[in-house]
């Protein structure tokens, strides 16, 4: 599920949330430009310093760069 590449480690994170909840991610993404939840599309994954997968795309309705972090670093267990 989805329009562009996800790294190796994303891939597999993204991997472990159900596809339903990937798709209400995916239709919930805040564009400034429009002020409102958007859909995301042509989206990549990435996941940053923290283990949360991060989503960079475009606005469905304007084109717009958007982004999303999608927490999923809170079930890891934690190197300290």
């Amino acid at each position: 599920m989805s329009d562009g590449k996800f790294t190796t480690q994303a891939a597999v994170l993204w991997g472990t949330i159900p596809v339903e909840a990937q798709k209400r991610i995916l239709a919930a993404v805040f564009c400034v430009k429009c002020r409102d939840a958007v859909q995301i599309v042509n989206f990549t994954g990435d996941v940053d310093k923290r283990g949360d997968v991060v989503l960079k795309g475009s606005c469905a309705k304007c084109g717009y760069e958007v982004v999303r972090v999608v927490e999923t670093s809170e079930d890891q267990p934690q190197n300290n």
